[in-house]
């Protein structure tokens, strides 16, 4: 684990000085305003918005073969956050890059900050960088590359598709339980090729990636979630979002299903429940996690297992200061058909956004 802790002062210093007020709906909701369909287009809106809070999310699996014939298998996680100061003038920018090296059974992570202008380009797209890390994209086309300060390991990486982005809830926004709504599309069956330095030892890899593009005026509340990218061997892929309120009770389901052609159908929230299979525990935070899922969608049914059981961010940009991001594995059954797959799971503990 590698953490850079420059600029703290001044993050929390943003961080706190965000402050909204919430639309109560009857219930003790947020009130939600219908969304016109689309919300997003591109590739304009893939850029920065000035959102008091926005991220670019890839995730993914690659295999490969290193210089001697040796196989190697790794999750990466490689993201971008942004924290309104004075758009277009002037933002927090934080980065978070792991690597999952299921050869070795390890995991590792960094995080990275930086107050910058914000990189908004003429003709959209995204071209964000966080000191030597960097992060480019344009309509599906995208590319990461980053390496830890300690030269363990490094990322260059082509992530593409010419396959639609997927637009979750109404047309690109979707309810986001106690904070409030959110703008949401995600690019989720990108093509990943390149190369993995592993301390010092190229590596070719191939693999497949999911990207999340999301931002809003958040309102601050606590808050947290279980997320979940599936990806399937069919080429169907699910997207399911269950959002919690501060004691850590499910408030919003938001699902989409993706098909192979690029297709998307939004699922019915009341088709999809989450059963906790067992539970980790952090010897380095003390949080204690959900380690295996088992997630019902319309037809049938997922079972999620993580690949390795640390796979825990302890970074400052993270509303609650930790939050686990695992490469896992899928097998089920839906529409009387055995599936299998792979996923990446999101669980994010209780914390304030904003606040």
């Amino acid at each position: 684990m590698i953490r850079s802790r420059r600029r703290r002062g001044l993050l929390a210093f943003v961080f706190g000085s965000v402050v909204l007020t919430s639309a109560a709906a009857p219930g003790g909701g947020v009130a939600v305003a219908a969304a016109q369909t689309p919300q997003i287009s591109f590739p304009q809106d893939e850029g920065p918005h000035g959102a008091n809070t926005e991220w670019w999310y890839f995730t993914g699996h690659l295999k490969g073969i290193d210089i001697h014939g040796r196989p190697h298998s790794y999750g990466f996680e490689f993201t971008m956050f942004h924290q309104d100061v004075a758009f277009p003038d002037l933002g927090v920018y934080a980065g978070h890059m792991a690597v999952t090296d299921l050869t070795r059974g390890t995991f590792m992570f960094e995080e990275k900050i930086t107050v910058q202008p914000d990189p908004v380009l003429p003709d959209g797209g995204i071209d964000i960088s966080v000191d030597d890390w960097n992060m480019k994209g344009r309509n599906g086309t995208n590319r990461v590359t980053g390496a830890f300060t300690d030269a363990s390991y490094s990322l260059n990486l082509n992530l593409n598709t010419s396959l639609p982005a997927a637009l979750h809830g109404d047309g690109g926004v979707i309810p986001y339980g106690p904070l409030g709504e959110s703008f949401y599309y995600s690019r989720p069956n990108l093509k990943a090729s390149g190369v993995v330095m592993d301390h010092g030892v190229p590596v070719l890899v191939t693999g497949t990636s999911w990207f999340d593009h999301q931002w809003g005026d958040f309102l601050p509340n606590p808050a947290g979630w279980d997320w979940f990218s599936v990806q399937l061997t069919n080429g169907t892929q699910y997207m399911i979002y269950l959002i919690k309120d501060g004691d850590g009770q499910i408030v919003e389901k938001v699902g989409t299903l993706v098909r192979s052609n690029g297709s998307t159908q939004a699922l019915d929230p009341s088709s999809l429940t989450e059963t906790v299979l067992g539970t980790w525990t952090s010897p380095a935070s003390g949080v204690t996690y959900s380690s295996g899922w088992r997630l019902t969608v319309p037809g049938g049914h997922l079972t999620i297992q993580p690949k390795l059981e640390d796979q825990e961010l302890r970074v400052d940009v993270s509303p609650a200061g930790t939050y686990w991001e695992g490469a896992s594995t899928v097998t089920g059954n839906v529409n009387g058909r055995p599936v299998s797959g792979q996923a990446y799971v999101e669980l994010t503990p209780p914390g304030v956004f904003g606040g």
